[in-house]
């Protein structure tokens, strides 16, 4: 009996371990997904993982960015963290010897790369 009672009890442990990392597993899942179709020049791929501002910026940017993407090493190192709010996430990444970061946002459940117009 006490031998099933520490089953249960580890199990819970490691479920409840795995669903606290959910939230940054599926950031950074996001966010690698639109950082590979931005690399590989998939614009339109990469705007079902941003915003619709994102996707805006996207569209206007696409010409002038397939150039450059193609002289830059992808990207590595990718971490990200939920803020608290649990609505927002900032993700940073290596390109080279670059450190770039990019912020996520949850539109209707769902997380998605938001940039802005600079």
């Amino acid at each position: 009996m006490n031998k099933v009672l520490h089953q249960s009890g580890l199990f819970l442990i490691l479920a409840l371990t795995l669903l606290a990392c959910e939230p940054e597993t599926k950031v950074e899942s996001v966010a690698d997904k639109f950082l590979t179709h931005i690399e590989k020049g998939e614009f339109e791929d990469a705007t079902q993982y941003a915003t619709k501002e994102t996707g805006q910026i996207l569209a206007m940017a696409a010409s002038f960015m397939e150039e450059e993407l193609q002289e830059q090493p992808p990207h590595e190192n990718l971490s990200c963290l939920v803020e608290e709010d649990g609505e927002t996430a900032k993700c940073s990444y290596q390109v080279g010897d670059e450190t770039e970061t990019i912020n996520l946002i949850k539109v209707d459940g769902e997380w998605k790369v938001h940039l802005t117009k600079e």
